[in-house]
Order: structure tokens, then sequence, then C-alpha cells
């Protein structure tokens, strides 16, 4: 009669998140087939035979190009793109070309890949924009490139020498590796603060006998130097991913002050240093957290370390109350999962007397309200930062996956405590079979809980659909067309010549979108190469390209962007812009009439009284651009 309950409740719980997992696995399924492109595949036949770089190789240097080699010659309306990533980074190609007999096509490498792996997504397409073949070629570079001072020799002196880089074992420029150490040092850095508060939070609200055990003072002390070793390798990470420098040049803390100018998760990032550092204060002497004269600071410092993780992201819109949840969100969890773990690894590592049986009966009061505040935190950040893009931005497809896992420790949660409950209902002491079961429970529910923190990591590193990045951009043409239904913003900065940051906003429709592409006309008679570049956003989103990585514009004057596209409804092929781009002296008023060089011109683009100007055949430059999905 008295287990009946427990049971009903485990049930319950069960049901609720089985059906919840359920619902999830539907919507998975409706996006992957909805998004899958039937009918889209092409009748014609064709197959790439070999590639240079090959898939799976190693190349000692940068290739100067990148060929195609196909089984059958290529139509004549055949076009194949082949985007080119190195890490995080995309890279600058040329228009593909294809070569004589059209079975093989070239792609120039207009500049050097970095050191490390390389990823092509190549995609063969034929006239009407259906796929003939795609495929993925993964190769590697052994060493970074080197700057090639030769076209300045003649009218430079000859700089004095220098010492090579440093190589390593196989020969390769050691030049430090950023993207794997960022998040390992921020997931380093997050689990282990995180776990340090939560095992001081159980010390001084339900285990006052806790730093008595040789154990706990063992475990709380090893967090702390795992949160001081994380945290450093984040914070050098950071510093150079943000001034750019090599992962041995931002050792230096003095080179660390330039996180100063990467926003306030960067500011956070500096500041968890030092309140980790602050941290060892109590992690060392941790019954500081039980002394009411050194309580408030026991708990403030800890505190505030896990508040600088919640300001690892903000922005975005209602930002002061976007870093409010997340703040409580990283406390919550803090509470939860650093409770949880100490609870494990512990409190529970044997049997003991009965200060080990309040000890787990309150973790399971103080952390019920930290599970609710945790789960209702992280579901207001998921609509602030993401809305309706869940199964359409790269960011919402892995929180989708954390959301499943997450579902899976609540569950996991909800069992384990109600386990507890029935078995140490009357008990008054910690027997050997009842710590070995909540050990083992404990275990499963702080692993799946690293599993959550990995992946929270992994989204950092992501840009989430609602956050706008707030830049200004100098020049902004909207293309409305009411036969596709197309509604496209597309804008630029600083539209001047060098290179110019693009964002590409599509408000409408929501899927359905083909083959969009925007491109860009120079001024008629300057013999300036246009540009074409392909969006890759199938319905409603944001694509940006930054500056550094932007396209280049060689000359100034009026130009001309034009923007084509296929959706449900039809296709939209004339649809153009005129937009001002300054001179190397010059900024771009936005507001101003963009027509050539302020004259009158006809309703054709030319100059009142003459006759319109055909531009000259134009070599288009193809930068393939990341669906970022967060403007």
């Amino acid at each position: 009669m008295n287990v009946r309950p427990r049971l009903s409740l485990r049930s319950a719980a069960a049901r609720v998140v089985g059906m919840l997992l359920f619902v999830m696995a539907l919507f998975g399924l409706a996006a992957a087939v909805g998004s899958s492109p039937v009918g889209a595949q092409s009748e014609t036949e064709n197959s790439l035979v070999s590639s240079e770089p090959a898939d799976g190789g190693t190349v000692a240097t940068s290739p100067e190009r990148l060929v195609f080699t196909f089984a059958e010659p290529l139509g004549p309306d055949d076009v194949l793109t082949a985007p080119v990533t190195c890490g995080a980074t995309l890279q600058s190609m040329s228009i593909p070309e294809i070569e004589g007999d059209r079975t093989v096509v070239t792609v120039e490498v207009l500049a050097p890949f970095p050191r490390g792996a390389c990823t092509v997504s190549w995609l063969l397409r034929d006239g009407l924009g259906e796929t003939i073949d795609q495929g993925l070629i993964a190769f590697s570079v052994q060493t970074a490139p080197t700057t090639d001072a030769a076209d300045d020799a003649d009218d430079e002196p000859a700089p004095a020498p220098t010492p090579p880089p440093a190589t390593s074992a196989d020969g390769g420029v050691d030049d430090g590796s950023t993207g794997g150490a960022l998040w390992l040092g921020r997931v380093l850095s997050t689990t282990a603060i995180l776990a340090l508060f939560g095992a001081l939070v159980l010390i001084g609200t339900a285990w006052p006998e806790g730093p008595e055990y040789v154990i706990t003072l063992r475990f709380v002390r090893s967090l702390w130097l795992l949160a001081a070793v994380g945290t450093l390798l984040f914070v050098v990470a950071f510093t150079a991913e943000v001034s750019g420098d090599s992962f041995g040049g931002s050792l230096s803390p003095t080179a660390w002050f330039e996180l100063l100018d990467a926003g306030w998760s960067g500011r956070a990032a500096l500041a968890r240093v030092v309140l980790v550092a602050a941290s060892g204060w109590v992690a060392f002497r941790p019954e500081r957290v039980i002394d009411p004269t050194t309580q408030l600071p026991a708990f403030v410092i800890p505190a505030l370390a896990v508040v600088s993780v919640g300001l690892a992201r903000t922005g975005g819109d209602y930002a002061l109350l976007g870093s409010l949840v997340a703040i409580a969100h990283a406390l919550a969890a803090a509470v939860w999962f650093g409770g949880a773990l100490v609870v494990a690894r512990v409190v529970v590592a044997g049997p003991g007397e009965e200060d080990l049986v309040h000890a787990v009966r309150g973790f399971n009061r103080v952390s019920l309200p930290a599970i609710a505040i945790a789960v209702i935190t992280g579901v207001l950040q998921m609509f602030r930062l993401v809305g309706g893009a869940l199964f359409t931005s790269s960011h919402g497809r892995v929180l989708l996956l954390k959301t499943v896992v997450v579902a899976g420790l609540l569950f996991v949660a909800v069992t384990v405590r109600q386990m507890v409950a029935a078995r140490l209902r009357r008990a008054d002491e910690m027997s050997a079979p009842a710590a070995d079961r909540f050990r083992r429970s404990y275990s499963a529910e702080a692993g799946i809980g690293v599993i959550v923190l990995a992946l929270s990591g992994w989204l950092l590193a992501l840009p989430p659909a609602q956050i706008d990045d707030r830049v200004t951009y100098a020049v902004e043409r909207q293309f409305t067309d009411e036969t596709t239904g197309l509604d496209v913003i597309v804008s630029l900065t600083p539209s001047a010549v060098g290179l110019n940051g693009l964002r590409v906003e599509v408000e409408s429709p929501q899927e359905g979108i083909t083959n969009l592409v925007v491109a860009f006309m120079p001024p008629v008679d300057s013999g300036a190469p246009g540009i074409e570049q392909a969006i890759p956003l199938t319905g409603a989103g944001t694509a940006v390209l930054d500056v550094e990585d932007g396209l280049p514009f060689d000359v100034g004057g009026t130009w001309t962007m034009s923007l084509t596209g296929t959706t449900e409804a039809g296709t939209i092929s004339d649809a153009t812009r005129p937009f001002p781009v300054a001179g190397d002296e010059q900024a771009v008023d936005p507001d101003a009439d963009p027509t050539t060089n302020g004259d009158d011109v006809d309703d054709d683009g030319a100059p009142d009284g003459t006759d319109p100007v055909e531009p000259p055949p134009v070599v288009t430059i193809e930068i393939d651009l990341d669906d970022l999905d967060d403007g």
C-alpha cells in the first residue's frame, strides 16, 4: 500500500517524458521529410571520379586550386559550387571554371588555406537548379601559409632576418589551435565552477558535517583546481580568437585585456579568472560556508563565478532580462548538477551515519526548486534566442538535441528522488547497499549533466537566430516580390572599396526557397569584376558574412545588386537595386540618391540624353556564406 503512490508518480513522470520525446521525434521526422529535396534530383547523371586534393588526403601546403574530375562532360548549363571551410572559417574561392573536354573543373584558391582540417561541400546542379550530384571532400593542410613579401622587394628594403616558426614533430608549423581548446576550456571551467558552487551549497544548507571528512576536502579542492585549469585554458583560447593571435601568443596575461573589447562575454571571462582564483579561499577551507563570520563571502564569491558563466552570451531582444534569466539558469543548474555530483562522489561513497542520510534528504529538498528554475529559465531562453528557428538553424538543431538529453535527465532525476524518498523514509543511517545504489543513481544523473554542459559549450559557438549582431550597415535594400512571395533585405557595410560585410535577411516565405543568389555589378565601363554570392537559406532566416571575410569591391561609384531565387510560387530573376560604393577616401551616405555620380538618369539607368551602356563581361567571384541565422 505504501509503494503504490511512488510507482504511480514514477509511471506518470515516465509517461510525460516519453510523450515529450515522442512528440519531439515526430517534429524532427517531419522537419527532415519536409526539408529533404524530394523531386529535386536532376534526370542528368554524372558523378565525381576524383579530386585534388583527394578526399581524406593530406597536403604539405595550401593548394593553389581545387580540381574536380567528373565521369561525364558537364552540360552547357551545369553549375558547380564548391565552398571550402577550414576549421570554422569560410575560405575565399573563385568561381569554378570548366576545362577543355568539360570533365574537369578547377576552382582557384584566392587566399591560402590555414593549417588544419578543411572540408569542401561541392554541389553539381543543372540549368534548372536541380541536383545532379553532391558530396563532401575532407583533407588536411600540414603547414600554415606564410606572408609573401616578394611583390614589395623592389620598393622596400629587405627586412631583417627573422627566426623560422616553431615546427611540430611532423614538420608542420606549430601555430596553435583555438577552436577545440576554446570548447574544452569552456566545458571544463563551467563544469567545475558549477560543481564547486553546488557542493558548497549542499554543505552550507544540508551537510555541515561535510568538511570533517577528508574525502570532502579532497573533492572540493580538486574541483577548484579543475576550475582554475579550465578557466585559464578558456581565457587563453578566447583571447586568441578575439585578437587573431596564436594560442601561444595569448598565454601572457597582458594579452587577456583584449577581451575587454569583446563585449560583456569578454569582460565576464576576465572576471571569471579573478573569481575562480578568489574561490580558492573557500575551496581550501570549505567549513567557511558554515561559519557565520565568513559564510556570506564564502557563498558570494563562488556564486559570482557562476554569474560570470551565465553572462557568456548576452544580446538579442530584452537583453537585460535575458541576462538575468541566464544568471538564474546558471545558479539553478549549479545547485542541481553540483549537488548531484558531490552526493555521488562524496556523500554516498560508502556507508555511514545519520548525517549522510540528512545530506541526501537535504539535497533532494534543495534540488527540486533548482530543477524547476533551471527548466523554466531554459525554456524562456530557448524562446528568446531561437524563436521559431528550432529546426531551421544550426543552433536550433543542437538545442533540440540538448532538449532531448535534458528530458532524459529529468526522467532520471525524478526516478532517483522517488527511489531515495522511499528508501530513506525511516532510515537513520546509510547502509552499504543503499549507498551503493544511490551512488550509481546519482552518478548517472551527474553524468548526463556533464553531457548537457558539453552541448551548452557547443551552443555557445553557434549564433542563435534571435540575436542581432548589432552591426550598423551602411546600405540596406529590400526586395519584395508578390509573385514569388519573396521578401528579402540585403545589407552591406561599409559599402566602400575593399572588403564589405553582407547580411541577407529572408522574412518570407518560411520555407521552399532554392537557388537564392545575390549578385553585385560594378559601374559600367569600370572594368571591375562583379561578385555573385550564393545564400544558403531555404526559408525565413538570416545569413551573415563578416567584413574580414567579406565581398571585395574594387572601385567606387554606383553599383547594382540583383536578387535571383526560386520559391514554390515561381522564380524572381530581374530584381535589381542600385547602391553607392565609396572610394578610398569617401564615406557612404545611405540616404543619397543611388545614381551614377549623382547625375540625372533616364529610366534605363543611363544619364539623360544618352543611350544605355552595356556592361562589360563580368568575372564573378563566389564566396560561400554560412547560414548563421542570427542577423
